[in-house]
């Protein structure tokens, strides 16, 4: 668990000693030297880890499918681009060590390149360490893939040339399929800028998903069907839910400007709307897996407490401790309270085998 821990205790350093920005999208020196070391400890931790995460059976069977098929029949088999790294890993020889290690350094790199677009970075991050990162970005391999690169176009929706914000959306969901929820989205926070995108959007888009629909019964079949139920899911969805909330109602102090400000109004919106989904359909761990995509909710309204609350300077020391030890506790639960904690703890890594 300690490991862990140090991932958290570095965060909320940093969170201390590189508190607020007055430009979104910039860093000094030690602030850029501070966010590359936390990436390659991240990146270091997640790619290491063995027999760790709630999806490892699953990835190491399927490394085992790769390495007796051809290249046609693991892209058939799972979702295309994650077909193609199995591959690729299978002919290396690196076990699902590398998919994992990919699939992760991607997560961590989008939640630093959103975490960027606020004005407290660390905060962000913080708030991503004890789900995002430690459950998600170290258990559900594609997927975390699949939210790194849907993070960064997030992140760069202002600022990235937009064929550039659409392939990353593409690779996304060639990662998972369920990427492409975020696809409407994206079209209507563009469609005033440039209709032609859009449109070519929604074209390739609805090329894309008659590839994968193969993919598409196969989750169906998973989590719909069968009628799967995801324990927590409430508590992970409340976890989004309320920093949503928040953002909604103090939106006149949230100082996002342009396409990101739009994007985010409906991610929150729309968290608001996966209340009733919940309930509604049969299956809680289908929805919990595409309200994973609008999570990153909360490490906007960490990132931007000090502006949201509006507790100006003084009151801004305060309220960084206060997230700290409320995301302490958050990681707490996950680690300790959890029903599947003793999936992630102890933490084992390769290494220790070597």
């Amino acid at each position: 668990m300690l490991i862990y821990w140090l991932l958290f205790g570095m965060a909320a350093v940093l969170a201390l000693f590189f508190p607020f920005r007055e430009g979104r999208m910039q860093l000094g020196v030690g602030h850029t030297l501070a966010m590359i070391a936390f990436v390659l400890f991240y990146a270091s931790v997640a790619t290491l880890r063995h027999e760790i995460g709630g999806d490892w059976e699953t990835y190491a069977t399927m490394y085992g499918f790769a390495r007796q098929s051809t290249f046609t029949e693991i892209v058939q088999f799972t979702d295309p681009l994650f077909g193609v790294i199995l591959w690729v890993a299978a002919r290396l020889g690196t076990d699902q060590y590398l998919p994992n290690g990919l699939c992760a350094a991607i997560m961590v790199w989008g939640v630093v390149r959103l975490a960027m677009t606020t004005r407290e970075p660390w905060l962000a991050i913080l708030s991503a360490v004890p789900y995002l990162l430690v459950v998600v970005g170290m258990g559900y391999v594609r997927q975390a893939g699949a939210m790194g690169l849907v993070m960064a176009a997030m992140a760069g929706i202002d600022h990235r040339a937009r064929w550039a914000t659409f392939g990353m959306l593409f690779l996304a969901a060639g990662l998972h399929l369920t990427a492409g929820v975020v696809f409407p989205l994206f079209a209507m926070v563009m469609a005033r800028r440039n209709m032609a995108l859009v449109s070519i959007l929604g074209l390739v888009g609805f090329s894309f998903a008659g590839v994968l629909m193969e993919r598409l019964n196969t989750f169906q079949d998973a989590y719909l069907g069968q009628s799967y139920d995801s324990s927590g899911a409430g508590v992970r969805l409340a976890m989004s839910v309320l920093p949503s909330l928040l953002l909604l109602v103090r939106w006149k102090r949230f100082d996002a400007t342009g396409m990101l400000r739009s994007l985010w109004l409906l991610v929150a919106v729309t968290n608001i709307g996966l209340i009733a989904a919940l309930y509604l359909s049969p299956s809680s761990t289908a929805v919990d897996r595409v309200a994973l995509y609008f999570a990153p909710v909360q490490m906007v309204v960490f990132g931007s407490l000090v502006e949201l609350t509006g507790v100006g300077r003084r009151g801004a020391y305060g309220m960084r401790i206060a997230s700290i030890m409320g995301v302490g506790v958050v990681q707490v639960v996950w680690l300790v309270m959890a029903t599947f904690a003793e999936l992630w703890v102890p933490y084992k890594s390769i290494a220790e085998l070597i």
